[in-house]
């Protein structure tokens, strides 16, 4: 299997973290089994987490804003096996950078540039957790698809 990278690329408050972090409570809820897990910053914000899928070490961490441990994460990941890896970043600048140079040309990983749904509508929170939730799937399943050889 080839390594893979699912990159939420986006602009800053824009609901990568919450997005993320859905893929975090889906992948436990399916009964995979944790192998790290690190709350970040503050209680219940930024998320990362090492699962093993069917046998193979997935990473996940939701803070992909610039000037935090992202990065460093990804160094992380990379000497932990993870040869999945879904993370936050910026559409520019050191995030971006680590996932397109780092990952993709030094690691070898496919990337797939993958962003959530953005619903923003003033007072329409829940609407938006509906959309987090439908992203988790989506990444959720190509995890699972990838892992099998569907693509």
């Amino acid at each position: 299997m080839r390594k893979l990278v699912i990159a939420n690329r986006g602009t800053r408050n824009t609901g990568k973290t919450s997005s993320i972090r859905e893929v975090y409570y889906l992948l436990k809820s399916k009964g995979y089994k944790v192998l790290l897990e690190e709350w970040q910053y503050k209680e219940g914000a930024d998320i990362k987490a090492i699962f093993d899928v069917n046998g193979v070490k997935v990473g996940i961490e939701s803070q992909g804003d610039q000037g935090y441990d992202m990065e460093t994460t990804m160094d992380a990941f990379v000497e932990a096996g993870c040869e999945i890896i879904v993370t936050a970043c910026w559409m520019k600048g050191s995030t971006y950078r680590k996932v397109y140079h780092y990952l993709g040309e030094e690691q070898d990983y496919d990337i797939i540039w993958y962003g959530h749904y953005v619903y923003q509508v003033l007072g329409a929170e829940e609407a938006q957790k509906t959309f987090n939730r439908r992203y988790a799937e989506q990444v959720v399943k190509l995890i699972e698809e990838r892992i099998e050889g569907e693509f």
